[in-house]
């Protein structure tokens, strides 16, 4: 609709009638950076000429206006340069697609600490998907969380988007509803069916009809937006037991170990939506990490095995010896059931205290044909595995087999993706708990091979 023009005018005018004035122009790219400073170049070319003669521009490129006599600058720059923009002052920010950005929030702390209180920031975007940074920013301004004023369009409101003709013949529901409520034309519908035709899946994303719907139907998340969304506000109505130090007191029951002697000071918790109940399987998958204050968290999912149902969560930074423990003492509280842990990095230490201390006897062992199919004990994650998990979970997420009751969970799964081949967490967040009970799913959905015994020294 010309908003990032219209932006553009603006800034412009406050470099030339104000003085004194830093504008600049980011965006995802080089290219889409100087295709907008174009629009900048073309209305300073066109403006009179008496301007250009008393207020000329003493340096002009692809990437900048400067004019000395007004101490004026309008520039362009790229998200990906994120050291742009510091030790700076920005008078006029605009920031485009920041949805697309690979790392915006990092981008942004350094842009937005140019910027001093007198100065104006705009963030446009289309959508891409929620749980990015920009969903973030956006729930924060329509909440009044922010100093943000959240501004959202439609298509229906630029006149030009409309195609001249008979009137339509009959309407789909979503036509009719869109008719009654917002009073569309049959040219409107019109323009919007063929509309629809050309760009298919991507024209909610490139022209939203609602605030909340558009980010659902963008992105690049591995899993089912919509479903994830519903179970989040399933998961809002859930009661559950949250325990902020499952360290002390749960440790000592299943080990007898004093609680003085595993002090963690680190947080974490352990939530119960369901105890286990009589006649009902049960299965357990972990990730393990380092348990580093700055570092990942160690996560587990405790899964209904008939019903697919999650019951109980693990999530927190523990060293790998403590997080066996507690998985061993999570394990008791549901009858000890089958129990997949990540064997990647820290998981071998995991999975030594379970095996050599702990003695817990339904460990999963993976069955590897490559590697001559011998068991060995825990789920390794790599490239073959990996997006058997992930599609997996997928699948059982899309198809309600499974019902996710974590907020937590469903937050990371949100912000799950799938980056040319790469799967994984976006940019500054963390998928511990989508490895977890990705990992489950596959544990309640194969049968699990016999592993090898291990008996206590002396037996």
């Amino acid at each position: 609709m010309g908003f990032t023009t219209l932006i553009c005018a603006l800034f412009l005018a406050d470099c030339l009638l104000r003085g004194n004035t830093h504008a600049v122009i980011v965006a995802h790219t080089i290219e889409s950076a100087e295709t907008i400073f174009e629009i900048v170049r073309f209305m300073w070319h066109n403006l009179p000429a008496w301007w250009h003669q008393n207020h000329p521009a003493t340096r002009e490129s692809s990437t900048e206006l400067f004019w000395d006599s007004l101490n004026s600058r309008f520039s362009v720059g790229t998200a990906g340069s994120l050291a742009f923009g510091r030790g700076q002052t920005i008078n006029c920010l605009l920031c485009s697609e920041v949805a697309h950005w690979r790392k915006p929030q990092e981008a942004l702390t350094a842009l937005f600490a140019a910027v001093p209180v007198s100065g104006y920031v705009v963030l446009e975007s289309t959508p891409n998907g929620v749980g990015n940074y920009f969903y973030d920013l956006w729930q924060a301004a329509s909440k009044r969380d922010s100093a943000f004023t959240p501004q959202f369009y439609v298509w229906w409101e630029d006149p030009s988007y409309q195609i001249a003709g008979p009137p339509l013949g009959p309407l789909t529901k979503e036509e009719r509803d869109l008719q009654e409520q917002y009073s569309l034309t049959d040219d409107q519908l019109r323009w919007r069916r063929e509309k629809q035709r050309e760009l298919r899946e991507k024209f909610g994303q490139e022209y939203p009809e609602d605030a909340h719907s558009c980010f659902l139907v963008t992105g690049a998340c591995c899993f089912s937006v919509a479903r994830l969304m519903e179970m989040r506000t399933q998961a809002s109505q859930c009661p559950c037991t949250t325990i902020e130090d499952p360290l002390a007191c749960y440790i000592w029951y299943q080990t007898g170990m004093k609680q003085a002697g595993l002090v963690n000071p680190l947080p974490g918790r352990l939530t119960i939506w369901k105890k286990a109940e009589e006649g009902h399987e049960y299965v357990i998958g972990a990730d393990v990490a380092s348990g580093l204050e700055s570092g990942n968290c160690s996560a587990a999912v405790v899964l209904d095995r008939a019903t697919g149902e999650q019951v109980a969560e693990l999530h927190g930074r523990w060293r790998p010896d403590i997080f066996a423990r507690l998985l061993s003492a999570l394990a008791a509280l549901y009858d000890m059931p089958w129990l997949a842990v990540e064997s990647n990095n820290h998981g071998g230490t995991a999975l030594h205290v379970l095996r050599r201390e702990l003695y817990y006897r339904r460990l999963y062992h993976h069955v590897d044909p490559l590697r001559g199919g011998k068991p060995e004990p825990g789920w390794p994650t790599n490239s073959r595995t990996k997006p058997v998990m992930i599609d997996g979970l997928a699948a059982a997420i899309a198809e309600r087999q499974i019902l996710i009751r974590s907020p937590w969970l469903i937050d990371e799964c949100l912000t799950f993706v799938n980056r040319d081949g790469e799967l994984g967490a976006e940019e500054g967040r963390y998928d511990d708990l989508v490895i977890a009970c990705a990992i489950a799913w596959q544990l309640r959905q194969r049968p699990v091979p016999r592993g090898t015994t291990i008996r206590p020294p002396g037996w």
